[in-house]
């Protein structure tokens, strides 16, 4: 891959706040995200992180009258619909408003990443989008031979989504524990450049497993510390207990 001269991912210029759809997670962030941040979702498959960020924009869609859009390379349109309609998040009439969009992609090599990602940024554009989700980072893990590739990826295609003219908020999901680089693990660079990460886990409790979220990082904001629980049932996900209180970043 071509070297590029790499500059910090743009960072929000906004204190307007994106809710994330779940009450009492808002809270505990001042509000939100901030618009136009980048956020990454990261823990082991079957943690909630799909559902989260459909959550996102599902109420970003409903409520906020913004659109929103889900770039998967794992998940075809129909199985992803299906599945979040049992959850309690039916997509359908909002991509009938035009306030919802899927974009199926497949995981790329090197030689198509630029054009991959100009694809994003120009069904950005035409949609008008305010919210993103692309799942999932690390299915782009074999296109990158070397750390540094991915660094200058990320900074460089992430900052023209991210930082350019649309300035949408994007959750960047990721597989932790299941990439590779180059024969190594994942490297978790694209937290790095990230405003802020939110880590999800199932942690076993006797013979039951409890999932928990847990906010590691988020720029700009005060936010809760420590493992907060969450449950997932039929409406989705929701915060079991929540502890509120600021904690200065």
């Amino acid at each position: 891959m071509t070297e590029v001269a790499v500059s910090k991912t743009p960072e929000p210029a906004t204190d307007e706040r994106a809710a994330t759809g779940l009450q009492e997670l808002d809270g505990m962030l001042e509000g939100g995200f901030l618009s136009g941040s980048l956020v990454t979702l990261t823990g082991r498959p079957g943690t909630g992180k799909t559902i989260f960020g459909s959550h996102f924009l599902h109420h970003g869609a409903k409520k906020g009258k913004q659109a929103g859009m889900y770039v998967s390379m794992l998940e075809s349109e129909k199985s992803y619909l299906h599945n979040m309609r049992r959850l309690g998040l039916d997509f359908e009439p909002l991509m009938a408003q035009k306030r919802f969009s899927f974009l199926e992609l497949p995981a790329p090599t090197s030689e198509g990443l630029p054009a991959l990602w100009e694809q994003i940024a120009r069904e950005i554009d035409e949609n008008e989008t305010e919210r993103l989700v692309i799942d999932s980072f690390t299915a782009m893990s074999p296109a990158f031979q070397t750390v540094g590739d991915l660094r200058t990826f990320t900074h460089v295609l992430l900052g023209k989504i991210v930082g350019g003219a649309s300035g949408c908020t994007t959750l960047l999901i990721t597989e932790e524990g299941t990439g590779t680089l180059g024969g190594f693990p994942w490297t978790g660079v694209e937290e790095f450049v990230a405003d802020g990460v939110i880590k999800f886990s199932i942690v076993p409790a006797g013979e039951a497993r409890v999932r928990y979220i847990e906010i590691t990082k988020m720029r700009g904001t005060n936010h809760q510390m420590g493992p907060i629980p969450i449950d997932i049932g039929p409406r989705g996900i929701r915060i079991v207990h929540p502890h509120v209180r600021g904690n200065p970043v």
